[in-house]
Order: structure tokens, then sequence, then C-alpha cells
């Protein structure tokens, strides 16, 4: 069996604390979408003072019209990434096709050099930016290690505050990976978490206000399904145990679906195409064999002493261009984005990339040529795919993992702007710029392909399906819309439909996917929640 990688950040900080630290709001008319979709303050101006809130800008030299779209003094610090003598080259390629360069792509325009959430080389989690400073808060508990999954232990946390003297703003807000949300039936009210320690014994606390659930785009509807809500004929199919809390009930009983919702539909994520590298003839970029030799001693210093240089990067990501292709409905709201990393699959050897993503080790040896070999990569993905996948469940146990359907360009669109903007980024590399360099692009093809004419539509189609690069932007399966939004399960307040007590506040709610990596998002999303959380209260 063939099984991709899925990464889920059960730790504190979430996904925030394995990511790339990359750190892109997307577009302004992600956010006007939304509300255009029956979610009344989610529109970019109404979230632009949540963002400047979260931010710590550290960027210099950015115009006073970008400056308006940032903030000073937030949780989150942002900062340049580390870059190296193959930027300037991106940066050039680009605007030899005409595309404007901006030296701040989350200010007015989008191409550009990454920003990082990030201080001297430091990543700045939502746990760290959140929890860190505010750890010795008599109000805030946070319980660790709370799931063992089959023997092996994990970080995962709930977050347990007292409501009327809630002023944090959290990411993860209250509760992230409870065993199940219990409810009084009667009333369909939430009213506590049970949750598994790591001795396998189940605690329960209650709530005396709200449960919120931010357990991501995964965990999320799994535990809402497994807790009774959602697809009518997906929890009668696993017969959905309730562990209920009153006496009066029996210890286990077979009960229909608390709700009938659509969780775990809707299911969005970036998936681009992987392995489209160019050799080059300068040691230059992100080049490990140089990093860990002759260049250990002044790349360390440059990290200890300035948290700066090789050591501080996202591992070699620097630039980013949000493009359109023919597919792209507004000029203004590209359909597209090109990533650009200073290194390949084989510049480090095969240590510590290719085991990363899982590249299956037939389709490794297509890429022996780049083996400890300078070079740089593109990693294209549509910003706003058509195809949607489903979260459902394997089991009624909590430590068995969800079922993940991706559905990755079942949308004929989806494939057919992928393959265009392969071609757009085989033209960026052929320019002066990377010419300079030395640049000729890799085209040993993979194993399942190479009886393809190489570069037809059919070839590239055969290319991306056999590597698609997932960038684990996954979102929206807790869908966010209005009551008669027959596909959505929470509303513009975030809060559960059918029930009482219960708010999701997470990637989850996301009613379409933001045109970018999703961290920046989740951060808003968390600023949103708890400035609803405690309006609720007058808090």
């Amino acid at each position: 069996m063939h099984r991709c990688r899925w990464f889920r950040g059960r730790m504190l900080g979430g996904s925030s604390s394995i990511n790339g630290a990359l750190y892109t709001r997307g577009n302004r008319k992600d956010y006007d979408n939304w509300a255009a979709m029956g979610n009344p303050g989610w529109s970019f101006n109404d979230l632009l003072p949540l963002f400047k809130r979260a931010e710590n800008f550290l960027v210099e030299d950015v115009s006073a019209r970008d400056a308006f779209y940032h903030g000073k003094g937030g949780n989150i610090p942002i900062s340049h990434t580390y870059s190296s003598k193959l930027l300037p080259a991106f940066i050039e390629a680009g605007k030899s096709l005409g595309f404007p360069y901006n030296h701040d792509y989350n200010g007015a325009s989008q191409y550009g050099r990454f920003q990082l959430a990030n201080k001297r080389g430091i990543r700045y989690s939502a746990a760290k930016a959140y929890l860190t400073p505010v750890k010795h808060r008599k109000n805030l508990h946070v319980i660790l290690n709370t799931i063992v999954s089959k023997g092996q232990q994990t970080t995962s946390a709930i977050f347990f505050l007292k409501t009327d003297e809630l002023v944090l703003r959290l990411w993860t807000v209250m509760i992230y990976f409870p065993f199940q949300i219990v409810f009084d039936e009667a009333t369909k009210t939430a009213k506590g978490v049970e949750y598994l320690t790591l001795d396998g014994s189940k605690r329960f606390v209650s709530a005396k206000r709200e449960v919120i659930l931010s357990a991501g785009a995964v965990a999320s509807p799994q535990l809402l399904m497994l807790s009774g809500i959602g697809p009518a004929n997906e929890l009668r199919k696993h017969q959905v145990w309730f562990d209920f809390m009153p006496s009066e009930f029996p210890r286990y009983v077979v009960i229909p679906p608390l709700v009938d919702l659509p969780v775990g539909e809707n299911l969005q994520s970036h998936a681009g195409a992987g392995g489209l590298y160019f050799s080059i003839k300068e040691k230059s970029g992100f080049y490990l064999p140089d990093l860990f030799t002759t260049e250990l001693i002044p790349s360390t210093l440059q990290y200890v002493l300035e948290g700066d240089g090789p050591f501080s990067t996202a591992y070699g990501f620097e630039g980013i261009a949000f493009v359109n292709t023919s597919f792209a409905e507004d000029p203004d709201w590209p359909d597209m984005v090109i990533t650009f990393s200073s290194q390949t699959i084989g510049t480090d050897g095969g240590m510590l990339y290719q085991p990363r993503i899982g590249l299956e080790d037939e389709a490794w040896k297509t890429y022996k040529g780049l083996l400890l070999r300078p070079g740089f990569g593109f990693y294209p993905y549509a910003l706003r795919p058509k195809s949607r996948g489903k979260i459902s469940l394997s089991s009624t146990d909590i430590l068995d993992h969800p079922v993940i359907i991706g559905n990755y360009f079942k949308h004929p669109d989806d494939m057919r702007s992928m393959i265009e903007a392969i071609r757009l980024l085989l033209l960026l590399g052929e320019q002066p710029a990377f010419k300079r360099l030395g640049a000729k692009f890799y085209s040993q093809p993979l194993p399942g392909c190479s009886h393809l004419n190489q570069f037809t539509d059919e070839y590239w189609e055969c290319h991306i399906r056999q590597f698609t690069y997932l960038h684990f932007h996954d979102v929206g399966t807790c869908k966010m819309g209005p009551p008669e939004d027959l596909t959505a399960v929470v509303n513009p307040s975030l809060r559960v439909y059918g029930v009482k007590n219960l708010r999701v506040a997470d990637a989850s709610i996301m009613p379409a996917i933001v045109s970018g990596n999703t961290m920046a998002a989740c951060i808003v999303i968390g600023e949103k929640a708890s400035d609803l959380i405690k309006s609720s209260y007058d808090l």
C-alpha cells in the first residue's frame, strides 16, 4: 500500500511549531469572500486591525503604503528570512517576466522575499508567542501528554481558562486533543471534556461557560463526530458510543447522533508539484555540504551572535511569487503561487529532505544526479483549488487515525492550472539572471512517466500525480457559514450549530482556503475568537 505522509502538529503551538514559520496573510479578497459567503465581521477590513494587533513587524525599509498594513508590539514578531545569493536572481528573473517586486508581500502587492514568524533566528510558534509570556497566570492551566497513541507519547495539551477572567488572545483557545466533548443530552449543552492522561486513564473537566475546540482541520472534525456531532449516516455506520457524565445514564450506550451536521466535509488544502529543480555551477544557496563543513563555524557564530545566517532560515525557502494563470478570474486575486527554495532534494545528500517528505526509494533514484550538488527548486500550488476532500471516522476510538481523503486534482481545472504554472516556472528558470549561475533544469523523468513524451501535458500530469507535494495547509472541515448554508458547521460567531456552549476556533472553520500559507490566517482566527468570546460575556 502506498501512503502519503500527513503532518500534524500534536504539540503546544500546533502546526506552528513544526511548519516553516512562513508568514503569509493571503489576499484581502480571501477574507472579503468569507464575508460575502454570509459571515459578517470577517472581511479584510474587519480583520486588518486584528492582523496588526497580533504583529510585531520587524521588516525594515517598507514603504509608507505598506507600513499601514502592519502593527508593532504584538505577540508575533515578523521578520525577513535569511537570503542567499540566489534570491536576487529570483527577483531579477521575475522582473524580466513582468512581475513587480515588493519588499513587503504582505502589504499592497505580492512578489518578493519570504517573511517569517521569527525573531533573531528563533521560531515564534503560537505557543511561544501567546502561552509562554503568560504561563504563570493563575487562571491558565495547561495539561500536557493527554493522549498516548499505540504506546507512543504525544505532546498534546488541553488549556483551561476561567472565562470570567479571560483576557488572553490564544490561537489554541481552550482544548486541544481531548478524548471527547461531554453533553447534557436533554439540552444539547456542552458540559466539559473527557480526556486521556499519559497512563491511559480518563479524566473529566467541567466547563462553567463554554468549550472551545481548537484541534485543527483533522482532529476537530474527528472529535466532533466522536462526540455525536456530524453526518448522521457516518455516525450510525460507526455506532458512536457516548460516555455521558450524568450518573443517571448508563456508562456506555448506543444513541442516535446528537446533531446532524456536515462535519468533515469541505476539506481544502494546497497541493502542488514536487521535483522541479535546477542545478547550478556555483556553490550558492542553502548548500549543506559546505554549511556543515567549511562554513560551519562562521555560520554558527553568525546565528549565535546575530540571529542571522543560513541556520536561521526556513530550510532554504527564500522567495515567493503570486501569479495569474489563464484560469484566474480576477487579475488582482492571483490563483497560483510559486515558492522559491535555494536548494534541491539532493543538496543534503538524501539525509533530511527525502525521508521528511516520504519520497519512496524508487522515485528518489530519479534525483541521484542532484546528490550533493548546488541548485534551487520551485514549488507551485493552486491557491484556491476547486477539488474538495473529506475527513471521516475509521472507528469510534480516538486513538485510531481518521480517514483522510484529499481528492487532490480531482477537479480538472486544478491539474490544468498546475501544468500551466510548471511551464511558467520553467521559463522563470531560463531567465538571464539564473543562466548566469549556470542554471539547468533537471529533466530526468520519474519511473512511472518515462514512457510519455517529455514536457507534454500528459507527461506533466503523470509527474504531478506521482510527485504530489503537500504543503499541509488543511482547512475547511468545520465550515463557517450563515444558518441558511446547509454546508456550514459553525456560525460567524464560531458557535457550533444545534448545540449550546461549544465553539470551534482553528483552520477547520475557514469556508474557503486563503491564498498562501495558513499560519497567519489561523492566528487572526484566534484573535477574532478571543474578541467574540469576551464580547459574549462583557469582558
